[in-house]
């Protein structure tokens, strides 16, 4: 035991010493262990890992073939980004591309705000970095709003 842990137990009283023993025979490894017998065992016997090995790899297989054979790639696939829902309206900030800024620019309510001030706040500082000019008019009515809702 460490000098502090020496002091602490006599401060508490020696009715403690036990206690504090057992706890650290709970982390000590046991004299006989060694790292083969701290690793992990399977559970199934040595007959069933080559039928559970061959399962898998024609598991891989199979969804290998299906995947190649699916036909459907990335570049054919059409993404809208509209703000239809309200977790695509905290996304839109985030994505910050051509379509997403269309989108912040439709959504913008006539204040100039969106739905709440965090939206607001998240919304313009990404219409802040854009170069257009209707982005920029976006921006500054809505830093116009907030600075109306909490002068």
């Amino acid at each position: 035991m460490t000098k502090d842990l020496e002091d602490t137990i006599a401060e508490l009283g020696e009715g403690y010493r036990p206690f504090v023993e057992r706890l650290q025979m709970a982390y000590a490894p046991a004299p006989d262990e060694g790292i083969a017998a701290a690793s992990p065992r399977c559970r199934f016997s040595p007959g069933w890992r080559i039928p559970l090995l061959l399962a898998a790899a024609i598991s891989a297989l199979l969804l290998g073939v299906a995947a190649l054979f699916h036909g459907d790639s990335p570049a054919e696939k059409v993404y809208a980004v509209r703000a239809t829902d309200v977790a695509n309206e905290y996304r839109l900030a985030i994505v910050r591309d051509d379509k997403a800024v269309q989108e912040m620019l439709r959504t913008q309510r006539p204040d100039g705000g969106w739905a709440n001030d965090f939206l607001t706040r998240q919304n313009a500082a990404a219409l802040r970095l854009c170069p257009d000019e209707k982005a920029q008019i976006a921006y500054r009515r809505a830093v116009r709003n907030l600075r109306l809702r909490h002068r």
